[in-house]
């Protein structure tokens, strides 16, 4: 008996290491997409790994890194801060005296490009600490040419920084989040600083949440491509910015900062301490980390099959083929994305490319593509062969490898091609129709006659939205970031998908 509960709590381990291992292997944002996780980025906190991570970089500014104010306690990642009055060499000055210690984890190997997910709780002293998640480059050699950067940095998160509002005149509250970046490059034969203040428009992003994120833990992460940095916070996306100079090899990075009142900025942008206003209230002080999690993209092309598969198509309107290819993590597309339908046999072999089609990806990262494939000379499903039945392919190469074609990751077949579509639910869902579109903060539904339940997906496939509304209700959108979204119009069990464009 005893042997069979020893065998049934090992099974039961087993499993649950093989869930908690599967969950791991997708970000909380592109749940549909194929990814690779590495392993050598990535911890779980089981025990601090000072092979994989430096828990004693050198001090820098007003920033005094203490080795034991970072570890590991009931598998999580706790990032402490005290209040401690020392003296240390600074870059403003020798033996200046500092009133604060706090801890910081840095992965020993450099990344660049990839998906970028942690889940912390920020530390209940507000304000004057700054929990933080980010990458940052080190002793990078001075740039030769405009437009390439000596320093790179992508801050995922800062938490609790209370800057100063200006549209609203007044202090931030704890719920301000930022997902900035910083860089040094060259620009017009001289090195620059890149700043979320003073270039906004290339490297400040903030949103106001509605949470504390002091209260609860949630998911920040940043998925960071050749031409595009996105920012997510619980699985949706919050920020985007083009990538102009994230392009050096970086340190994935959990620190706790200092910030006001216990330090000020200067004319030279350094920070100083302020003496003042050192406290012991509040300290120490200490945030949690669940988890680091870095995936790299695999080179795909992922299709809503839903949308085609035993889907009927009239020959005058063609096949608008939606896909969304990525190319691979730091890596573009090498050539265009080549749509074709097959008539193929009962043993699922091609027995013609009836209809082709084409997007122009080359040079592109990722992205969505709509390919329109002309059928008017081509058979009716119901004309075909027995055991035959269409398929749609779509392939490309990316520079990752350019000897591989990659193909579709979701088989697209069965779609039925007509004459005339005369479904009555067809008929239903050409009536409906979203208002206004394009639109900046809400749209309503027309055609629709009671309750119907709708959910809005991105460009990816995640749901961004779900929600219940009748003809008098308005979606508000506001919270989206700019870009074509897919809406579903679930009538009785009938999904009906339009396109909608926030700007």
């Amino acid at each position: 008996m005893k042997n069979k509960r020893t065998k049934m709590l090992l099974l039961f381990l087993m499993i649950a290491a093989f869930i908690n291992h599967i969950s791991a292997q997708t970000p909380v944002s592109h749940g549909h997409l194929e990814w690779e996780l590495d392993d050598n980025q990535s911890d779980e906190f089981e025990s601090l790994d000072t092979q994989k991570w430096e828990n004693d970089p050198n001090d820098w500014g007003v920033w005094s890194w203490e080795p034991s104010l970072a570890y590991v306690e009931d598998n999580e990642l706790k990032i402490k801060m005290i209040q401690e009055t020392h003296r240390r060499d600074t870059n403003y000055g020798s033996n200046q005296e500092l009133y604060y210690k706090s801890g910081i984890i840095r992965n020993n190997r450099t990344i660049t490009y990839g998906y970028f997910e942690a889940k912390i709780k920020g530390a209940d002293r507000f304000p004057g600490v700054s929990p933080a998640f980010w990458l940052y480059s080190i002793n990078q050699p001075d740039p030769t040419e405009d437009g390439q950067a000596k320093y790179s940095e992508i801050d995922v998160v800062e938490l609790t920084q209370k800057e100063w509002d200006f549209e609203n005149n007044d202090w931030e509250g704890p719920e301000a989040i930022d997902m900035n970046l910083h860089a040094v490059a060259r620009e017009n034969g001289e090195l620059i600083q890149i700043r979320p203040h003073k270039t906004p428009e290339i490297a400040q992003n903030k949103w106001i949440a509605d949470f504390d994120p002091r209260e609860d833990y949630h998911t920040y992460g940043v998925l960071s491509r050749v031409d595009s940095i996105f920012w997510y916070v619980d699985g949706v996306e919050r920020g985007r910015k083009e990538n102009l100079y994230w392009h050096l090899p970086m340190h994935i990075t959990v620190s706790m900062g200092l910030r006001a009142p216990f330090v000020e900025y200067i004319e030279d942008g350094s920070r100083r301490p302020v003496p003042d206003s050192t406290t012991t209230v509040g300290f120490p002080t200490e945030m949690a980390c669940q988890y680091v999690r870095v995936w790299k993209a695999k080179s795909q092309i992922y299709a809503d099959k839903d949308q085609y598969s035993n889907v009927e198509f009239a020959k005058a309107d063609g096949i608008n083929f939606i896909s969304y290819f990525d190319a691979g993590s730091g890596s573009v597309a090498a050539s265009n994305l080549e749509v074709e339908l097959h008539e193929m046999d009962e043993n699922g072999e091609s027995v013609e490319v009836v209809g082709k089609s084409q997007a122009l990806i080359v040079g592109k990262a990722a992205g969505e593509t709509a390919s329109l494939i002309n059928i008017q000379n081509v058979k009716n499903t119901s004309e075909l062969d027995d055991g035959h039945y269409y398929e749609i392919t779509a392939s490309f190469t990316s520079t990752e490898n350019e000897e591989e074609t990659i193909t579709l990751t979701t088989s697209i077949k069965d779609l039925q091609i007509v004459d005339q579509i005369t479904s009555s639910d067809i008929d239903l869902g050409q009536n409906i129709e979203l208002y206004p579109n394009p639109t900046s903060s809400s749209f309503r539904l027309k055609g629709i006659q009671g309750p119907v339940d709708i959910s809005i997906l991105n460009p990816t496939g995640n749901v961004v939205l779900e929600s219940s509304i009748t003809p008098n209700t308005e979606v508000d959108v506001r919270s989206l970031t700019n870009g074509v979204y897919i809406v579903k119009v679930n009538i009785g069990g009938k999904v009906y998908t339009k396109r909608l464009l926030k700007l």
